[in-house]
């Protein structure tokens, strides 16, 4: 990524032929641990601090997500690359078995101290989640949820969606709440410009910290919503609904969209 006339410009990668996703994967990984768990506390003042706040109010933290959860006490519920944890010690909070699986150690920490401070209990499992279906203590799950980021650091959506159906029940609920593609691929300032666009591209991971401060690259692949719909349906889920919703800089786009379905 470069500046070009004030704006910030992609740098596109090698084909994915010539990038293997295991290297990507780790290559991603290590920008996740890069300062991540000071950058968290930089965002959130401290575990303590952001404990309290969620604590005070656990169904803000869900707010994007309750119109399709439902009741979560004593469901078992899997935040899929849940990051810094604040969905899981709300779902706990809630009366879940909330459970994390995420790649990054730094989040993990940053989790379990926000749990700790909470006084609930989170099982954060350190791993990609490509290799979760064969790990057997993983086990299955009543809800999985996807929010927002994830989608992108994937090269092989089927396979994805195929590791999620092995994580759920008969009857779990598959809850993706991310980024509109249009906005992604179209808008966003560190966007390819072309919908169709299937090249890798590379730019700064986010960092929570308000200074900005790079934390290192990563690579991404921006999925179309056919893609990801189609990919949800042959892994076996059913999808339910698919909500469109608009940008909140810019009301006349999609900005992020919310798609349930049943395994």
């Amino acid at each position: 990524m470069k500046l070009v006339n004030g704006h910030l410009k992609m740098h596109y990668c090698h084909s994915m032929a010539e990038d293997p996703i295991d290297d990507i994967t780790e290559f991603n990984r290590r920008s996740w641990n890069a300062s991540r768990y000071s950058a968290w506390k930089s965002r959130f003042g401290s575990a303590e601090a952001e404990a309290a706040r969620i604590a005070g109010n656990p169904k803000r933290v869900l707010r994007r997500l309750s119109p399709h959860i439902g009741e979560v006490i004593g469901k078992r519920i899997c935040h899929v690359q849940g990051s810094h944890g604040r969905i899981a010690v709300a779902l706990s909070l809630l009366g879940a078995k909330a459970v994390v699986i995420d790649f990054s150690e730094q989040n993990r920490r940053f989790a379990l101290d926000l749990a700790a401070a909470a006084g609930v209990t989170i099982d954060y499992i350190l791993s990609d989640f490509m290799d979760a279906g064969n790990n057997d203590q993983v086990g299955r799950f009543d809800l999985l949820i996807l929010e927002l980021g994830v989608l992108h650091y994937h090269q092989d959506l089927d396979g994805f969606f195929t590791v999620a159906r092995e994580l759920a029940t008969d009857d779990c609920v598959l809850i993706l709440n991310e980024f509109h593609p249009v906005q992604r691929k179209l808008f966003w300032n560190e966007g390819p410009r072309d919908y169709f666009e299937t090249k890798l591209v590379e730019a700064d991971v986010p960092n929570p910290d308000p200074t900005k401060t790079s934390l290192g690259k990563c690579r991404y692949r921006f999925w179309t919503l056919g893609d990801i719909v189609t990919a949800v349906v042959h892994a076996g889920f059913t999808i339910v609904k698919l909500d469109e919703h608009p940008d909140l800089a810019d009301s006349t786009i999609p900005g992020s969209f919310t798609l349930v379905a049943r395994a």
